[in-house]
């Protein structure tokens, strides 16, 4: 019987984390520069990975895990070039414990195209 100790259990449970990240940001990657590749042309592709990267691992320390959750959270990032997750204006709907994490990401994406519509005037 195989027997693992907590440590090489930690372990391997950070590789499979670590190779999930890479596989989701590289779709994310060829999405953005599929999708929005006029907006991405103005970012360094080390940039753009870096980037995603980070909003990957914000997203998973709220437990915002849908693939096109994040997705649409890079896409803000790169748009607005602000972080989302470290602006006062979010942090309510952030930090509230009894919103589950799907609708905190869901309320991010709304609010952001919500005030594109009001600046646009629509």
């Amino acid at each position: 019987m195989l027997i693992l100790r907590p440590e090489q259990r930690l372990a391997l449970l950070n590789d499979l984390r670590a190779r999930r990240n890479n596989e989701l940001a590289k779709m994310i990657c060829d999405e953005l520069l599929s999708q929005a590749n006029e907006t991405m042309k103005n970012y360094d592709p080390d940039k753009i990975e870096q980037v995603v990267f980070e909003v990957i691992d914000q997203c998973h320390s709220r437990d915002i895990v849908h693939a096109d959750q994040i997705l649409n959270l890079c896409y803000i990032r790169f748009i607005t070039n602000a972080d989302v997750f470290s602006m006062d204006a979010f942090s309510d709907l952030l930090n509230d414990d009894l919103m589950h994490p799907y609708a905190k990401a869901r309320h991010l994406i709304m609010s952001f195209f919500e005030i594109n519509n009001l600046v646009k005037g629509q």
